[in-house]
């Protein structure tokens, strides 16, 4: 049995099999076992085991199953390449996360899920004074404020939060194009929320 090019190659029975292997970030365990052409046309069963992962073994009676061989399926740099961009944009999203979130932290869930309708209501209302705002109306009537006043807030605190939210997602796109066109783990280390 052995790794050649990314494939197992292995003797199964007198016949030489060929098994493609995939992709790892890291150094994973393969081993090659016979089994009965019962439990896996073919006989042959494949386990890939990465570091801290629990071993995939046969679940037929281990009286027939044989282990033909284990070997290491080594990362190749494109893998460890590939791996580190995949986790560097999950950390780049979850601290753009953290920020667009963080300019609605003074407001209650039930407020901001009440966003959508108060600007579509501001919005019906700045193109004409008689339309139909029935949360913008409650909300000014429960504050002692004119209709037309909080709906002009209302679009003022959109398009302020729209510009902050924007620049974020600037920020975390212009991360995910820099992690995209990363040739080497240095310059993808550099890139930073």
């Amino acid at each position: 049995m052995q790794i050649q090019n990314g494939n197992l190659v292995v003797e199964v029975e007198g016949s030489t099999m060929t098994v493609p292997l995939p992709e790892v970030a890291t150094a994973a365990k393969v081993k090659a076992y016979l089994v009965p052409e019962a439990y896996r046309p073919g006989r042959l069963f494949i386990s890939v085991t990465l570091p801290g992962q629990p071993e995939d073994v046969p679940a037929c009676s281990q009286d027939l199953v044989e282990l033909l061989g284990e070997d290491t399926l080594e990362a190749s740099d494109a893998d460890i390449l590939n791996a580190a961009k995949a986790a560097k944009l999950t950390e780049i999203n979850v601290e753009c996360q953290k920020a667009v979130s963080a300019l609605a932290k003074d407001y209650p869930d039930s407020e901001v899920q009440s966003w959508p309708q108060q600007v579509k209501e501001a919005t019906a209302l700045a193109a004409d004074a008689g339309a139909d705002a029935p949360l913008l109306t409650a909300i000014a009537t429960a504050r002692g404020l004119p209709v037309a006043e909080l709906a002009s807030r209302v679009l003022d605190k959109m398009n302020a939060y729209a510009a902050a939210s924007g620049v974020l997602i600037g920020q975390r796109q212009a991360a995910e194009d820099l992690i995209t066109v990363a040739e080497d783990l240095e310059a993808l280390s550099a890139i930073s929320w």
